[in-house]
């Protein structure tokens, strides 16, 4: 078997992207996040949230154009990933969510549209259930929202999670995720990823992150909490009262094992201003692997 390449700390800096200012905001809990900024201060706000093993860099295709056009770019890292802070404790979607509402605030913007991918989805729905006044639009892309149904379409999917229990088990987990070539997480990456493959250069901005000791134990976090404490509330109908009246578009492609449509049939139910768009040949890591309809869903959702 080949070796993989060793995997290098994140650097302290994060990586430069032209147009892209980079700041800090402090949560009431102390908990510092980063948060990349472009475009003009007055133009409309969209906020990109990333997915995991990710951070605000996954939307640097993105981040350019879509400040060319005159909007007012915000790409968080959220707690746990990337340069924000990495605090011990479970890893609620609901307090990330509360960690984006907070950045608006400092900001002083919104309301904001959010496009959200991977585990960026269920966090920034957090943010649009629980602070509705702060958000007038919601985009994912191979993502879910924290709804769901104990049903048997559910019951035949769950196998497709077997890849979440060696990364949350406790003390294993973390380690897992720190392997010093980060074999599991690219056999992972690569699985979901469809005839997609990240170049050695962005594997290394992403997964660097995870040699740091408190990221790793971070990332095991997103998917310990998740399982432990939060998929059977959200499967019992934690959100399920909830009506979202702004309007709610799902982009995925097919590619993608673990994210697909059937995970997606109960949120008519919820978001009754909501439409879905599949898309052949493309993989779980959609916003990278197709960055021009990545860019062009963005831009049409946009204008709603």
């Amino acid at each position: 078997m080949a070796k993989h390449p060793t995997i290098a700390p994140l650097p302290t800096d994060p990586p430069a992207l032209d147009g892209v200012e980079h700041r800090w905001v402090t949560t009431p809990g102390g908990i510092r996040i980063h948060v990349a900024l472009a475009g003009p201060e007055d133009g409309a706000p969209v906020m990109l949230v990333h997915g995991f093993p990710q951070h605000w860099w996954e939307w640097r295709h993105q981040i350019g154009p879509l400040a060319a056009d005159g909007y007012r770019v915000i790409a968080p890292d959220m707690r746990g990933a990337g340069w924000s802070d990495a605090p011990r404790g479970p890893y609620r979607k609901a307090d990330m969510g509360d960690d984006l509402a907070v950045v608006l605030d400092v900001l002083g913007v919104g309301p904001v549209k959010l496009a959200a991918h991977d585990w960026g989805g269920p966090v920034a729905f957090c943010l649009l259930l629980n602070h509705p006044d702060k958000v007038s639009g919601f985009l994912g892309f191979n993502t879910i929202a924290p709804v769901a149904k104990f049903d048997l379409g559910l019951i035949k999917h769950a196998w497709r999670f077997w890849y979440q229990f060696p990364m949350l088990t406790p003390g294993a987990g973390p380690k897992l995720l720190a392997q010093s070539d980060g074999r599991y997480l690219r056999m992972l990456c690569a699985w979901v990823a469809g005839e997609f493959r990240w170049t050695e250069e962005d594997t290394q901005i992403f997964l660097g992150q995870m040699q740091d000791p408190a990221r790793a134990y971070a990332g095991s976090q997103w998917y310990r909490t998740f399982q432990v404490r939060e998929f059977a509330a959200w499967a019992r109908g934690r959100y399920a009262d909830n009506r979202v009246a702004v309007p709610v578009r799902w982009v995925t492609g097919l590619d993608d094992p673990v994210i697909t449509p059937t995970l997606h049939r109960w949120y008519g139910d919820v978001m009754p201003d909501c439409e879905f768009e599949t898309v052949p040949g493309v993989g779980h890591w959609i916003v990278e692997q197709a960055p021009e309809l990545a860019l062009d869903r963005l831009r049409a959702f946009l204008k709603l």
